[in-house]
């Protein structure tokens, strides 16, 4: 991958709001977490942008992007970052 297509992903990853609320929600959990605590933080974080009444949905929808992206595993009820997720998060976090 050139480094030009690569910054590109990463600058289109930092804007939209539900998949890097999820990544920096992860990333700062240290370990793996339930989708209902995922909920609560990632709502917080975008509560202006997104209505309570879309959020789940939304995050559903991202997981799943974020999950055959190879950004983002579930292992049981929880979900955490993969490697390739936690150089994500380093740099959409900078």
């Amino acid at each position: 991958m050139t480094q030009s297509l690569e910054d590109s992903l990463v600058e289109f990853f930092k804007r939209t709001n539900v998949s890097c609320a999820i990544v920096k929600t992860l990333s700062d959990s240290k370990g793996p977490i339930k989708f209902d605590q995922l909920l609560e933080a990632v709502g917080l974080l975008v509560a202006d942008r997104i209505p309570d009444y879309a959020l789940e949905g939304a995050i559903r929808a991202s997981l799943k992007l974020l999950k055959a992206s190879g950004w983002v595993r579930k292992s049981g009820a929880e979900f955490g970052l993969t490697a390739l997720g936690r150089e994500l998060a380093k740099r959409v976090t900078s």
